[in-house]
C-alpha cells in the first residue's frame, strides 16, 4: 500500500507542475485495465510470506484488478462503468498442523460519471479527473480445512450489497489512443463510511481509445455571397467576401478564429482574415475572401473553381485546423453582368498601347491656341481618329439586360476593329481618361424595351458662364458640379455612329438624353443613371 500511495502523491506533484487548464480526453471511447489496492475498514491491505521449518503461511490482502469502459456524454463529462474484483486469501499449512485456505473476494460491478477538471485551452499531457457512481458489491466467501490430508471441511457463501464510490484520477495521456491512469477512490459499501467493507482503493493502469476527435468548434455553414465570379472585377473582389463561413465554439470557452482561403489557378496568393473571437457556445460569420490580380484575367471561358478554405481555430497554446471548399463559377475575362457600375471596370486609361494612342490621335489632330476648348478639341479629335482608323459598330446581340453581356476591352476592339455599343463606350472613356478627360457612362433601361443601352458623357471643361465656347444651344450638353462645386458642361456622345463622325454622335446623344432623360423622366424615375469613371 506504501507504494500506491508514492504512486499517487507522485502523479499529483506531476499534475501540479502543468498548466491549470489540460485539453481533455480527446477521443469518445476508452476501454481500459487497472491494477489495485483496496484497503477496507476491517480488512488492512497488504502482502506477506512467512513461516517456520515446520509451516508456511502466506496472506494477500486488498490485491484487485478491473476492467473499465468510458464513453464521451457531453464536453468534459464521460460515462464510465467498471467490472472489477479484490480479494484477500491467507493460506497457513504445516507438517504437524491443518491446512487453511481463506479466500474472500469483492466483485463490484459500477456504473457512474467521470469528469475532466480542466479545459481544453492547453496542451498537456496530464489530465486529472473527478469522479463518482453506484453499484452491486457481490461479496463472497470461501474456505477449505484439511487436517493430514485425511478429512476436508468445505464453506461457501456470499451476499451482495449497493454502495457508491467517490474520488478522482490523473490521466497521463501519451497518444490521443493511449493513456495511463492513476487514481484514488473511497467505497461506501452498504452506503456506510468507516465500517464493514467500506475504505480506499488506489489504483494504476491503463487504457485504450478511439473514436471522432472532441472538437473545440464546428462549421455549421457555408455561405457563397458571390457563386459568380468576373475576371474584371478582380479589383473589387479584393474587398468583398466572396463567402462567409459560420463557426460555431463547441467549447465552455472563448476562442480565436481565422479563415485561409485560395483559388486554384486564380489567386495570386492567399488571403488570411482578421482574426475573430468567438465566446463559449456562440457562432459567429467570418468572410472569406481571395486576392485576385491579371492572373483572373487569363480566364478565357466559362468554367468552375473551389475555393479551398482552412479554417484555424486557437485557444491557449491549442491550434486546430479544418479544410473545406466551396464552388463558384469564374466566366471569361469579357463576361459583364450587366451591371452599369461594373462596366467602368473594362476601362484601361493606364495601358500603355492605349496611352501612346490618345496622345498619337491629339497630336495628329494638330491642335493649337489655349482658349478653353482644349479638352472638348481633343476629345473630337480622338473620335474622328476612330473613324479614321475603320473602327466600326456592329449591333448588340440579343441579349436581355438582366443576363450576362461581352465586353471587350479597349485593345481588343482596337485589333477586331468591330464593337457594340459597350464595346465603343469602354474604348473612347479609355483613350479620353488616359490623357485626363473625365467621363461619366449614361445606362439607359427603359421599361418598354428589353435590351438596354449605354453612350457616354465627357467633361468639357468649359464653365457654365463660357458656353458659347462649345454651343449657343443649351440642349447640346449637360451641366454637372463636380466634388469641388465646379459646373462644367458634359458632353453626350452616341457611339453607335463613330463612322458618321462627331457631330452625329453628339447631337444624336445630346437628343437621346433629352428625350429619355428629361422628357420622359428617366432620370427621376432611375431606368436613366448616370455612372461616374473613376
Amino acid at each position: 500500500m506504501d507504494g500506491a500511495k508514492t504512486i499517487w502523491v507522485l502523479a499529483l506533484l506531476m499534475a501540479c507542475a502543468v498548466s491549470a487548464s489540460g485539453q481533455g480526453i480527446s477521443r469518445t471511447h476508452g476501454l481500459g485495465l487497472r491494477g489495485s489496492l483496496w484497503k477496507s475498514e476491517n480488512q488492512a491491505a497488504g502482502f506477506d510470506i512467512g513461516g517456520s521449518p515446520t509451516s508456511v503461511t502466506v496472506d494477500i490482502s486488498g490485491a484487485g484488478v478491473s476492467v473499465y469502459y468510458f464513453s464521451r456524454m457531453a464536453g468534459n463529462l464521460f460515462l464510465e462503468t467498471s467490472l472489477g474484483s479484490v480479494g484477500n486469501l491467507r493460506v497457513n499449512a504445516g507438517a504437524t498442523s491443518p491446512e487453511n485456505v481463506d479466500l474472500s473476494a469483492i466483485i463490484p460491478f459500477l456504473f457512474g460519471f467521470r469528469f475532466d477538471v480542466l479545459s481544453a485551452r492547453y496542451a498537456t499531457a496530464f489530465q486529472p479527473y473527478v469522479a463518482g457512481g453506484v453499484g452491486p458489491y457481490w461479496i463472497v466467501f470461501y474456505s477449505a480445512r484439511s487436517f493430514a490430508g485425511l478429512s476436508n471441511e468445505l464453506s461457501l457463501r456470499s451476499d451482495l450489497k449497493f454502495g457508491g464510490y467517490a474520488g478522482g484520477g490523473l490521466n497521463a495521456v501519451l497518444r490521443s489512443w493511449f493513456a495511463l491512469n492513476f487514481d484514488v477512490k473511497y467505497h461506501f459499501v452498504d452506503f456506510k463510511a468507516g465500517e464493514g467493507y467500506s475504505g480506499l482503493e488506489f489504483g494504476i493502469g491503463f487504457s485504450l481509445m478511439w473514436g471522432r476527435r472532441k472538437e473545440i468548434f464546428r462549421v455549421r455553414e457555408v455561405k457563397v455571397i458571390v457563386p459568380n465570379i468576373y475576371p474584371a472585377y478582380y479589383q473589387v473582389y479584393n474587398t468583398y467576401p466572396l463567402a462567409l463561413v459560420t463557426v460555431e465554439n463547441r467549447a465552455g470557452y472563448p476562442i480565436e478564429v481565422k479563415v485561409r482561403s485560395f483559388v486554384e489557378h486564380y489567386s495570386e496568393h492567399e488571403s488570411e482574415s482578421e482574426t475573430v473571437r468567438i465566446p463559449g457556445g456562440r457562432s459567429k460569420d467570418i468572410p472569406v475572401r481571395a486576392i485576385f490580380g491579371k492572373k483572373l484575367l487569363a480566364a478565357a471561358r466559362r468554367e468552375p473553381a473551389m475555393v479551398d478554405i482552412e479554417v484555424i481555430a486557437r485557444a491557449g497554446n491549442i491550434e486546430k485546423k479544418k479544410s473545406l471548399n466551396a464552388r463558384v463559377m469564374v466566366h471569361s475575362r469579357n463576361a459583364w453582368n450587366g451591371e452599369i457600375d461594373k462596366l467602368s471596370l473594362f476601362v484601361t486609361p493606364d495601358d500603355e498601347r492605349i496611352i501612346e494612342l490618345s496622345r498619337e490621335m491629339v497630336k495628329s489632330a494638330g491642335l493649337d491656341g489655349d482658349d478653353g476648348r482644349e479638352k472638348f478639341g481633343a476629345a473630337q479629335a480622338i473620335f474622328n481618329q476612330l473613324r479614321r482608323k475603320g473602327i466600326a459598330y456592329v449591333s448588340d446581340p440579343n441579349i436581355p439586360f438582366y443576363k450576362d453581356d461581352r465586353v471587350q476591352f479597349a485593345d481588343q476592339t482596337l485589333d477586331i476593329g468591330t464593337g457594340d455599343c459597350d464595346d465603343l463606350v469602354v474604348l473612347y472613356a479609355s483613350l479620353l481618361e488616359s490623357i485626363g478627360i473625365q467621363t461619366a457612362f449614361v445606362d439607359v433601361r427603359d421599361p418598354q424595351k428589353e435590351l438596354a443601352h449605354v453612350y457616354l458623357l465627357f467633361n468639357s471643361g468649359v464653365p457654365v458662364e463660357r458656353s458659347d465656347l462649345i454651343s449657343s444651344n443649351d440642349k447640346r450638353f449637360v451641366i454637372r458640379q463636380s466634388r469641388s462645386g465646379q459646373r462644367r458642361l458634359w458632353i453626350p456622345v452616341e457611339l453607335t455612329l463613330v463612322e458618321d463622325g462627331f457631330d452625329a454622335a453628339w447631337q444624336s446623344g445630346a437628343l437621346q438624353y433629352i428625350q429619355e432623360g428629361i422628357l420622359r423622366n428617366g432620370l427621376a424615375e432611375g431606368w436613366v443613371k448616370i455612372i461616374d469613371v473613376d
